[in-house]
């Protein structure tokens, strides 16, 4: 509307933007799958500096930090292929009927096993009879990536709690943590590639920047969204509303 009675149309041509967008996401996906490979190499041969007793005394702590930061650059490219082949796919490829419940309980077991000696309660909730279409591999990177991420910034002997279920407006699942929560003018920009609430304590955990980004293309792609609800120190609620239309008969 643009004064009393009127209207204002307005057009932009964005060729040039949707071409440098094309432009980009090649060049992404290229450079990551040309890394992965010397990536790879060199991975292999501080593994085998790591068990020869050639490098011990002050070089046993440098080869142990080399071979954590490759570790987290193969992480990062795996990520960012994965990101590549979410956006270049048909949202339709690979699309079945999933079984949610025996997905979470593989999960469930991951989410143990990264927690270990860390005393975390981790629990599930789930309708084991809620099934949905979409597709497995994917929605399994999504549901992971919020689990681990729980994991990952939730103090020891924390809560985190897995919950899958039909709402009113349709299939839900959520991750409820006791973790360090955060601030309101973070959560608009969460699921932006490589962005961090804390750059030291993101990279101490691991992570590699790119979790809620797939999180984010992974439910678009099944017409869902994220909803984050969370406040410092009193922890986070993650949670991805499905559409009606994907829930399996």
């Amino acid at each position: 509307p643009s004064g009393k009675g009127k209207r204002l149309l307005q057009a932009r041509d964005i060729t040039r933007l949707h071409q440098l967008e094309i432009v980009r996401r090649d060049f992404v996906a290229n450079v990551s799958h040309e890394i992965r490979t010397p990536l790879t190499v060199v991975h292999g041969y501080v593994e085998t500096m790591q068990e020869s007793d050639t490098f011990q005394g002050p070089w046993k702590r440098i080869i142990e930090q080399m071979r954590t930061q490759t570790l987290r650059m193969q992480r990062i490219v795996e990520d960012l292929l994965l990101l590549s082949r979410l956006e270049t796919r048909s949202s339709n490829e690979g699309q079945g009927i999933v079984g949610v419940y025996p997905m979470l309980r593989g999960v469930l077991e991951g989410a143990r096993q990264l927690s270990g000696d860390r005393g975390h309660e981790i629990l599930l909730d789930a309708d084991e009879r809620l099934r949905l279409v979409g597709n497995s591999h994917e929605l399994e990177s999504a549901f992971t990536n919020l689990v681990y991420n729980a994991v990952r910034y939730t103090p020891e002997q924390g809560r985190i709690e897995m919950r899958w279920w039909l709402s009113g407006s349709g299939p839900c699942f959520s991750v409820t943590d006791s973790g360090i929560g955060i601030s309101p003018e973070h959560l608009p920009r969460l699921t932006e590639r490589f962005y961090r609430v804390d750059v030291g304590r993101s990279r101490e955990s691991g992570g590699t920047g790119l979790g809620l980004a797939i999180v984010k293309h992974v439910l678009t792609r099944h017409d869902a969204r994220l909803v984050v609800e969370s406040e410092p120190g009193k922890g986070s609620i993650f949670t991805c509303r499905f559409p009606h239309s994907r829930v399996a008969s």
